[in-house]
């Protein structure tokens, strides 16, 4: 049955790789007692894939451990513990399960300073999109926010917490918490599309990644397939080497409707909750993971570097493993973002291409559709979103009345603006 198990794996990733969307691959089926199936393609076997914001979890737990020993109040307000925390806007206090829950009307993140958590510092230039807890608006600034609260109560830096706290009790010993240049003989080479100004396309192929350090809480963490389908049955079966029944229940619950992402029911701390089971996805620069567990006791991890591969992978595996035949995999290919001539003359100065020397976004373009500007950016994920005029001059970016993330145009010259502010970070006008 595994072998079985492992040939059916070893098909549908060789499905994926060979359609040019991934370069190296790692996926792993685990049920509540052991792992099924661990497989490596592209890169050698236990080789580390960098998985992103599946790392939230486990500054979730880190964060609840601590609270079990009275070192954290999750609904107390964060300047508590950080008296200098400030964001534009807020009209009520920010607590630890708004950060954990993304309920904190925080910005996505605008990483001003790549491998460093002065972002948390240059929150206090950004304007809060609602009251906390009154709507889901993912934030992976909110999360460095935790890191920073974590390391002061407890007097380590977050690579300690996550590996005495969490590695080290599971045996995760392929694994590392955080991102730094003495991994990358272990790490799989991470992947982007060779044009980071138009949707990918097969035949543009996949290029090395830039590479960045990271110690955030919002996502630093290496691990195997085999060590990260670990750390799911831990989650699965929940390990009380690692917390308590009861902060179990907290952090697995539906705390708040997930009503940012339809792909998402409902959102706990630091995992995202549905019908039948829970999940949570990740993206680095180059590499994208996904992390399922369904209610029947089965949990599947895959992590890709490239373009797209992760998330059918890992529904693939589940269903594979449940004796169930997957959906092939099919590319999904966003179309180009295209002015349509329709823009009214007062947005006119703000249309066009700008770019900074930010590796997360290096770019993206404004256009005008149907009489409104819509923002775009085909760096790492086709992101596509309207913008609404705002009084002051400013726009909002995003489909929710509620979207905390602002865009603001400056230095005019013969009709033109010279420079873009996105939530905090800066871009400049291009001539492509």
């Amino acid at each position: 049955m595994a072998d079985e198990l492992t040939e059916r794996l070893d098909a549908y990733a060789e499905s994926v790789l060979a359609t040019g969307a991934a370069s190296a691959m790692a996926v792993a089926v685990t049920d509540g007692e052991r792992t099924l199936a661990s497989r490596t393609y592209g890169a050698p076997d236990g080789a580390m894939f960098q998985f992103g914001s599946i790392g939230k979890s486990f500054t979730a737990i880190v964060t609840l451990q601590l609270a079990e020993r009275g070192l954290l109040d999750l609904h107390a307000p964060v300047t508590d513990v950080l008296p200098w925390f400030a964001a534009g806007g807020t009209t009520a206090p920010i607590t630890l399960h708004h950060l954990l829950t993304h309920s904190s009307g925080l910005i996505e993140g605008a990483e001003v300073a790549t491998g460093s958590n002065y972002d948390v510092v240059a929150l206090a230039d950004t304007e809060v999109g609602f009251a906390p807890g009154e709507h889901f608006w993912y934030s992976n600034v909110g999360y460095r926010v935790i890191g920073l609260m974590l390391e002061h109560v407890s007097g380590s830096g977050y690579p300690r917490l996550v590996r005495e706290r969490i590695l080290e009790p599971l045996g995760m010993a392929e694994s590392e918490p955080w991102i730094v240049q003495e991994m990358r003989p272990r790490l799989a080479q991470a992947t982007v599309p060779a044009f980071d100004d138009r949707p990918w396309r097969p035949q543009h192929g996949l290029v090395p990644a830039t590479w960045i350090d990271s110690a955030e809480a919002d996502g630093c963490i290496c691990s195997s397939g085999g060590d990260l389908a670990t750390y799911l049955r831990a989650l699965m079966t929940r390990d009380e080497r690692l917390l308590s029944s009861e902060s179990w229940a907290a952090m697995l619950a539906p705390q708040v409707v997930a009503d940012q992402d339809d792909e998402w029911e409902h959102y706990g701390y630091g995992i995202a909750i549905g019908t039948d089971g829970f999940e949570h996805g990740g993206g680095m620069i180059g590499t994208g993971s996904k992390m399922v567990a369904s209610g029947d006791g089965l949990g599947a991890v895959a992590m890709a570097c490239g373009y797209m591969g992760s998330t059918a992978t890992a529904a693939a595996a589940l269903a594979l493993a449940a004796g169930g035949e997957p959906e092939p995999f099919a590319l999904e290919l966003a179309e180009p973002l295209v002015d349509d001539g329709s823009c009214p003359d007062q947005w006119r100065p703000f249309l066009g291409h700008y770019r900074s020397h930010n590796a997360w976004m290096t770019n993206f373009r404004v256009v005008a559709r149907e009489g409104r500007l819509w923002w775009g950016c085909d760096h790492l994920s086709d992101e596509r979103a309207p913008m609404t005029p705002l009084a002051g001059g400013d726009f909002r970016v995003g489909k929710r009345d509620w979207s905390p993330e602002r865009l603001r145009f400056d230095t005019i010259i013969d009709g033109v603006a010279q420079r873009a502010l996105l939530s905090g970070s800066l871009y400049t006008r291009t001539f492509t």
